[in-house]
């Protein structure tokens, strides 16, 4: 399909292609190398967390209590765990309440530092909104119907629509891949292309570009016959996610019973490919509490996408965690599963980034990233057999699936 170049041309932007004392993780940096934290220390970390986790549940609900292990926080530490957990802001939401109702006061310099980020988060999803209607627009214009997944539709989910720490924009194009990839390279050729997804044009100048990834597919397994049946769920429930305008904001976005599979699936691949982060777990959060009352995925039809265990798992981390309310859940939680994920969850930080477990922290060559997923294989094998077992089959697949799709 040739495209019309001009209405992308004004924002043009190609795109050139610590916490270090250890904190809540079992090995700590020493010279370069791994090595066991002491029993006592690592007890000592972990009543810590606790008392972040135990602000982070009382900044997720208005009506919950001040949890008495307030007092005792290390503001300063703590801001360097919601950054790694990118949920700073969220723990904003919970110290302006401990404000309002006189429990707290914290020094000035810490109330700036906290204040200076949500300042920023709030101008950065003000433009990142803007730059996805216009994203939307663009492919409206051209034909094709779109939503956008992820960022900005799971910020509308949040109190406010600025709360949630922005990244990429993930649009959703409908065609297919080589009907989308066509297109992408019709506009600007040569960028990047995977199994799910073409990297395409910043949007924005300087500073202020972000990133824009066109979606062919929402997600992926790397169970032949569970991804088979998950991307048919997705075409199937297309229509409805490409119909779902939010009109003050200018662009579509999936609904409620899309992103129940779609973020379950998100987080999947996440927790098995590059780590996971609080972040996921309190989107998931507030789309449950948003929705209460409506109908949830049944049990059935989670075990038929191959959904059941890592639901199992979230389920827990939200109820036991998160205290999310066990109405709201999708099915009944399973402990052992939930600890692996939460262990996870703070091994790594958002995105596994912070993972001391990972070969040489976040990987940059090909064979560091394979050598990184063959690991984590192995380590979520008997947790999630189904899924490791089948991810060097998938990692063929996509190799000759990256030669047919070759950049021109």
């Amino acid at each position: 399909m040739k495209a019309n170049r001009t209405i992308w041309e004004d924002e043009e932007a190609i795109k050139s292609s610590q916490f270090d004392d250890g904190g809540w993780c079992r090995r700590q940096k020493n010279g370069g190398k791994g090595r066991r934290v002491k029993k006592k220390q690592y007890f000592c970390v972990m009543d810590e967390i606790t008392r972040y986790l135990e602000l982070l549940r009382f900044s997720l609900d208005d009506d919950a209590p001040v949890p008495p292990s307030v007092h005792d926080i290390d503001w300063d530490k703590l801001y360097a765990f919601a950054r790694q957990q990118t949920v700073d802001t969220t723990y904003w939401h919970g110290i302006e309440r401990l404000d309002r109702l006189g429990i707290l006061k914290l020094s000035e310099e810490t109330v700036l530092t906290w204040m200076a980020r949500v300042k920023k988060v709030e101008k950065k999803n003000r433009l990142t909104y803007e730059k996805a209607a216009w994203v939307w627009r663009n492919f409206q214009r051209e034909g094709f119907r779109s939503c956008v997944l992820k960022g900005q539709g799971n910020s509308l989910l949040y109190p406010t629509p600025w709360m949630r720490p922005p990244g990429d924009i993930d649009i959703w194009v409908e065609g297919g891949d080589d009907k989308v990839i066509a297109y992408v390279d019709s506009v600007v050729p040569g960028f990047r292309r995977l199994y799910h997804h073409i990297e395409f044009i910043s949007a924005g100048k300087g500073a202020d570009k972000v990133p824009i990834e066109v979606h062919y597919r929402p997600s992926w397994m790397s169970n032949p016959v569970h991804n088979h049946r998950l991307q048919k769920w997705f075409v199937d429930h297309s229509d409805a996610c490409f119909s779902n305008k939010q009109e003050e904001w200018g662009f579509c976005v999936p609904t409620f019973e899309f992103n129940c599979i779609f973020l379950l699936a998100h987080l999947y691949a996440h927790l098995l490919r590059e780590g996971v982060g609080l972040r996921h777990v309190v989107d998931y959060h507030y789309l449950l509490v948003r929705h209460a009352g409506k109908p949830r995925p049944t049990e059935r039809e989670l075990r038929h996408l191959g959904l059941f265990k890592i639901a199992q798992a979230l389920m827990w981390v939200l109820q036991h965690v998160l205290g999310t309310r066990s109405e709201l859940l999708l099915c009944a939680p399973d402990e052992r599963l939930g600890r692996l994920l939460m262990r996870e969850i703070l091994e790594g930080g958002n995105f596994g980034k912070w993972d001391e477990r990972a070969l040489g922290g976040t990987p940059h060559s090909a064979l560091q990233r394979n050598l990184r997923v063959a690991k984590r294989d192995l380590q979520l094998l008997r947790y999630f057999p189904s899924e490791c077992l089948c991810e060097p089959i998938f990692r063929i697949y996509h190799f000759f699936w990256r030669m047919k799709h070759r950049r021109g």
